[in-house]
């Protein structure tokens, strides 16, 4: 009887066994797969964790170079002109200085200008060459129509023989109202270093035209 109970039991033991250790793969393999589902789940389709998504990208080849927003790249192109502005503004505050300085004929210096003289003497001095002949300087830049003359566009005119057509006189304009079409303008006129009118009789009897040597 004994015997028989003992070799009841054993067939016990030995079905139990089996079912313990297949109890534990189907645990061990259940949690593998939530750990590969978590894991996976922090990866985007490009393969990069959620730790890796912070507000700039950096390039997967060059890890110190960061890739900027969406349309920043184009910040760069943006031109208006500012810098050919800032420069006339201070052009024509430089020229402003040699006001009443004496007129010389033939004069480049601030010891004394003639009108070609003290245009390429200012423009000279930011990196502008003109001529020194008021004629060549005529020819030099790019045609402008009295409508569109601007702050630094060169004007020109006649010497005193106002019906010769050539040209004897050059100033640098200053301003132009485009409501009125007043147009003032410095140059070395006989009397030295001053500013003027286009509208002065004198001037607007005499004018021939405008040249744009700087900007757009």
């Amino acid at each position: 009887m004994s015997k028989n109970i003992f070799l009841i039991l054993a067939c016990f033991l030995l079905a139990a066994i089996p079912m313990s250790a297949t109890k534990r793969a189907t645990t061990k393999n259940h949690t593998h797969t939530t750990a590969a589902h978590h894991t996976a789940a922090h990866h985007n389709a490009d393969g990069v964790t959620a730790d890796d998504m912070t507000l700039a990208s950096v390039s997967k080849t060059n890890p110190f170079e960061i890739v900027p927003a969406a349309g920043m790249e184009l910040l760069g192109d943006i031109d208006d002109g500012s810098a050919d502005a800032a420069m006339i503004d201070d052009m024509l505050n430089y020229a402003h200085k040699f006001l009443g300085v004496r007129y010389v004929r033939g004069g480049r210096s601030p010891k004394g200008f003639d009108c070609s003289g003290f245009t390429s003497y200012v423009f000279g001095q930011f990196g502008i060459s003109l001529s020194p002949s008021s004629a060549t300087q005529y020819t030099q830049g790019t045609k402008v129509s009295r409508s569109d003359v601007q702050p630094g566009d060169l004007l020109f005119f006649t010497g005193r023989a106002a019906r010769s057509g050539r040209v004897g006189h050059v100033a640098i304009a200053i301003d132009a109202d485009p409501v009125s079409g007043e147009i003032t303008f410095i140059h070395a006129a006989r009397g030295g270093i001053k500013v003027d009118r286009l509208t002065a009789p004198y001037y607007a009897s005499r004018y021939l035209g405008a040249r744009r040597v700087l900007g757009k």
